[in-house]
């Protein structure tokens, strides 16, 4: 009876020292588990675990005292030992899953450290100053900007914002744009500095500064204006080509036309000499017709001197082929538009005499809203069959396709060209 009771005894302290150790599990988990989630459910059983382990502790204690005092303990002798430990191990279990729950959230959890870490990671440099413009929170990129610039560290904002007024060539940062707040460093990449002003959830007010990598931006845009610069050149080579062009079109059919009136000369001296040769009055007309339409021309370009504008070498070519240009309207104002209209005269005019044996060209020039046209006829043969832009048409309309315009080609019942172009640079429907 003696070793049962000794046996109770130590099966007795035994439970005590684990429900001891139990409780101070519990106490350690409710320090740390609170206030840091916000299930109530959860933390009161977490609450009433430790408050049961501590009643169940006293009871035992108190049950072992009177053992040891030769008295009958009141609650160890009426509930059986394994009820006891089977609480000690659901209690115990209790714990260890909270703890795993801890353990697994803690990854989760936003601390400071948690933050500082994330902002080290970000590759903008970010830093927040107090109201007194002392550092409250920099990141690592902010630390090696500030360090580039002023070979020390970063310790208020007044010193940031000096750093930034004195950098020059010396300091080895250059400021790119004072009023876009650029900054080329020696390593050669571009930063944008940015402040403005923040408050956390209590409203305290804090100055965040930004610097955000440009660098990237500034080399596409460099690249932008190297091309531009390129598409410049492009562009005047271009129109000096176009030009020549016109200066080569113009020099073609002066010499066709100078061509073409030596032929006649000599035709018309040929039946004048044949005339008087043989005594005959047999064609005597067409050779007088020929002599005159080249005495014509060779006045007309007397009196034209060479230095008249675009459109008076035009007139003076017309007559000097023996074409009389009826013009009515006056050219565009546009250097582009008036190009392109001159190139449609001189190649209606080329054609007119080659292929419609043409003597005459009305020319009509109108300015209706927002574009302006132009209509070219002759008085030569219509054409055969429908004409189809080819050759110097062709290299006309592309032309007028590049200024957004469109040309109208007429076949019957006599020949017609009509070109418009916008005002401004845009398509035409």
């Amino acid at each position: 009876m003696k070793s049962g009771v000794l046996s109770s005894t130590a099966q007795l302290s035994l439970l005590q020292v684990v429900l001891f150790f139990l409780l101070i599990f519990s106490l350690f988990l409710l320090i740390t588990l609170f206030g840091s989630h916000r299930d109530r459910k959860k933390e009161e059983l977490n609450v009433a675990l430790f408050l049961a382990l501590f009643g169940l502790l006293v009871v035992l204690a108190n049950d072992f005292e009177r053992i040891n005092q030769g008295l009958a303990p009141w609650v160890w002798q009426l509930v059986p030992a394994p009820v006891f430990w089977c609480a000690a191990v659901g209690a115990a279990l209790l714990l260890f899953r909270e703890m795993a729950g801890l353990r697994r959230a803690k990854g989760q959890m936003l601390t400071r450290n948690s933050v500082k870490e994330a902002m080290d990671l970000l590759p903008s440099g970010i830093c927040y100053f107090t109201t007194s413009g002392s550092v409250k929170l920099c990141n690592l990129q902010m630390y090696r900007l500030f360090r580039s610039l002023a070979q020390k560290d970063l310790q208020t904002l007044r010193e940031l914002q000096e750093a930034l007024e004195d950098c020059g060539p010396d300091t080895g940062v250059i400021c790119l744009s004072r009023e876009l707040q650029t900054y080329l460093f020696p390593d050669g990449r571009v930063w944008r500095y940015q402040t403005s002003l923040v408050t956390d959830e209590a409203g305290t007010p804090y100055t965040e500064v930004v610097f955000s990598d440009l660098t990237e931006q500034f080399e596409r845009e460099r690249e932008l204006k190297k091309q531009t610069k390129e598409l410049k050149e492009i562009s005047r080579t271009l129109k000096s080509l176009s030009d020549n062009v016109l200066i080569l079109t113009r020099e073609k059919e002066v010499l066709a036309a100078k061509t073409k009136l030596h032929d006649q000369t000599g035709a018309a001296l040929t039946a004048v000499r044949q005339i008087l040769l043989h005594q005959r009055a047999a064609g005597t007309e067409s050779a007088v017709k020929l002599l005159r339409q080249a005495i014509s021309a060779v006045k007309n370009d007397n009196e034209y001197p060479p230095e008249k504008d675009a459109l008076a070498k035009f007139i003076q070519d017309a007559g000097a082929v023996g074409v009389k240009v009826n013009l009515s309207g006056n050219l565009p104002e546009r250097e582009e538009l008036s190009f392109v209209f001159l190139i449609a005269m001189r190649e209606c005019l080329s054609n007119g005499v080659r292929h419609a044996g043409a003597t005459e060209l009305w020319i009509e020039l109108r300015e209706e809203d927002h574009a302006v046209s132009i209509r070219i006829t002759n008085d030569g043969a219509p054409p055969e069959r429908e004409v189809v832009p080819k050759g110097g048409l062709h290299n006309l309309y592309r032309y007028v396709l590049d200024c957004g315009g469109r040309m109208e080609l007429q076949s019957n019942p006599s020949f017609a060209l009509t070109v418009t172009l916008p005002q401004e640079k845009e398509a035409m429907v």
